[in-house]
């Protein structure tokens, strides 16, 4: 029987469904956008660094290696911008996705940038530290595209997974503006009280990120992470190096490459666990559509056959759980049991529903926490006419003088300067 000619009641019922399934098919499509942002922001973070490391070193060694990164960017970016297309003729992938698309714009913004930054880098024609804000920026970008898709995703399982990568992908950004910022240090031989403290920031936030990972990962990504840990003493002792340098106690030049190689060797693990996560994530959007699918084909079947029954056009041979024909009356006298499936059907609808809004609240406490630092870092720039960094920076000593989590001085922020 056609959906078209089955009572409102049914059809709505079926619709509730049929609108979760296409919910669920536009999430799989911003996902595979995800995994593609994820490779691409890899690639940029390897050019970022060699870039960082030629203009800080005259390394002319490395260029061939550095073109050979930039090609690689390239092809990532290829991807992202050919799936972004599709997403652009899409009539459906603007509904309720503004911001999403919105990040979008400002992100192949910063992307038509990187081809002068690239001449610039090559002819040596911008300094180091211009070079990697501005890198930075359309790595920051881009994430911001993962943090959207992430709060935009209304399946808990899915959205889990989304915060897991979102988080873990920061604190490998975290890591790699580390790298930079080490790589200038090392190269003078010795560091600042401002890139000391920088330096400093940088490790406790991507510690605190990683600890958001671990907090939503699960399986294989979770175990590779906790065997990766295990490699960053070298890490760990040059970072207690660089706060002890100064003026008057200088380090070898030459430990700014050993430092670039062990970050370096470092993040490529972390993309290992990054690759994992891309895996999770894909299975899910899969596995969600997949059983949403045949629930939908089984739902329809069923009210098909109900509605059939009662207009009285056919026999529906259609069993309870108890493999008895509903159609037939029980043995102990209570009918309507095909009648009683239907309302149990809308009430098992009703509570799935319910129960996923409750874990998907679970879940969204990382990306509220998140929102509160950006909204923290917007009323700095509006207020003192900070930049996006130095704003970043400053909730960073504040939190570090007192204390306290970023989420925390970001409430407090708010609590001062969103009154006024």
């Amino acid at each position: 029987m056609a959906e078209r000619h089955m009572p409102p009641p049914l059809r709505f019922l079926l619709a509730a469904r049929r609108s979760e399934l296409q919910g669920l098919e536009a999430l799989a499509r911003t996902c595979e956008l995800v995994l593609r942002i994820s490779a691409l922001v890899h690639a940029l973070q390897k050019e970022r660094g060699y870039s960082n490391l030629i203009l800080c070193s005259a390394a002319d060694r490395l260029q061939p290696a550095l073109a050979s990164l930039s090609s690689e960017a390239g092809a990532a970016e290829a991807d992202v911008r050919a799936l972004l297309d599709g997403l652009e003729t899409d009539p459906t992938a603007g509904a309720g996705r503004a911001r999403l698309l919105n990040c979008i714009a400002y992100a192949l913004f910063r992307l038509d940038e990187l081809p002068g930054l690239r001449r610039e880098v090559r002819d040596r024609r911008v300094q180091a530290t211009d070079a990697d804000v501005r890198f930075t920026q359309a790595i920051g970008s881009l994430l911001a595209i993962v943090f959207e898709a992430a709060d935009a995703s209304l399946d808990p399982d899915v959205t889990r997974i989304l915060v897991a990568l979102l988080n873990f992908m920061q604190g490998k950004e975290l890591s790699g503006q580390e790298r930079a910022c080490g790589v200038m240090g090392f190269t003078t031989g010795w560091f600042g009280d401002v890139q000391k403290a920088r330096m400093l920031g940088l490790a406790a936030n991507q510690a605190r990120s990683f600890a958001v990972f671990t907090q939503y990962a699960q399986g294989a990504p979770l175990d590779a992470w906790d065997q990766a840990q295990q490699q960053d003493q070298p890490v760990q002792r040059m970072r207690d190096m660089a706060q002890h340098t100064s003026d008057t106690q200088r380090v070898d030049s030459g430990l700014a490459e050993l430092w670039f190689d062990l970050c370096t060797a470092r993040m490529d693990t972390m993309r290992n666990v990054e690759t994992l996560l891309a895996r999770d994530l894909a299975a899910q959007c899969a596995r969600r559509i997949a059983e949403t699918r045949q629930e939908l084909d089984d739902r329809r079947l069923l009210l098909s056959r109900h509605a059939d029954h009662a207009s009285g056009r056919a026999l529906s041979l259609v069993f309870s759980v108890q493999s008895r024909i509903l159609d037939e009356p029980p043995e102990d006298g209570v009918g309507n049991d095909l009648e009683r499936s239907i309302l149990d059907m809308m009430r098992e609808q009703t509570l799935r529903m319910q129960r996923a809004d409750e874990a998907l609240g679970n879940v969204r406490g990382a990306l509220d926490e998140r929102k509160r630092i950006d909204r923290a870092k917007l009323l700095l720039i509006s207020r003192y006419g900070l930049t996006e960094q130095a704003a970043h920076e400053r909730l960073q000593r504040a939190a570090m003088d007192a204390g306290l989590s970023l989420a925390d001085v970001a409430r407090q922020i708010i609590g001062q300067l969103g009154e006024n």
